[in-house]
């Protein structure tokens, strides 16, 4: 679980991890609201404020408990990903496009014929950081198209907590 991902469990109760200590760099990790820590991890236990006198939803405690057990790494934000679509046909009711794709070492190709179901593969996928090293190489025309072809990748939806 990201902390962005814990951070919209916890706004639904009034909390927010700490910007300062959101676990992402350490184990310990604080949850706080307007006035003051509500819940501390410390890397082993979880210790509640007594002084907030407020109870814990099972939906955020569940999600408390899966952000301590995520890896540190996977705890950050997930860059956002893009496809670059520059056509689109329709043939016999099935739709093709032509895209960039990555191929090793940072080098890109378009690809012809491309599924949608292929467009969900990472060789598909750019962060703004790829989609900029691409339109390095390309001429000043060529940029515009990756320019139009540029598709937000919607992100995944928000995890139900079984509860």
């Amino acid at each position: 679980m990201t902390k962005d991902e814990l951070n919209k469990v916890l706004k639904k109760d009034g909390m927010y991890l700490s910007p300062v200590s959101d676990g992402t760099f350490n184990d310990i990790f604080y949850v706080v609201n307007e006035s003051c820590i509500v819940a501390e991890f410390n890397g082993v236990d979880f210790i509640f404020s007594r002084d907030d006198g407020q109870g814990y939803g099972k939906k955020t405690v569940a999600a408390l408990i899966e952000y301590a057990n995520t890896p540190i790494e996977e705890r950050k934000p997930k860059p956002q990903l893009f496809n670059i679509i520059i056509a689109q046909e329709h043939d016999d009711g099935e739709t093709w496009y032509t895209t960039w794709r990555k191929i090793k070492n940072s080098t890109f190709e378009t690809a012809y014929a491309t599924t949608l179901g292929e467009l969900n593969h990472e060789d598909y996928q750019f962060t703004q950081k790829e989609i900029d090293l691409l339109k390095k190489e390309l001429p000043e025309n060529q940029k515009k198209i990756v320019d139009l072809g540029v598709t937000t990748i919607p992100s995944d939806k928000e995890k139900v907590v079984p509860f």
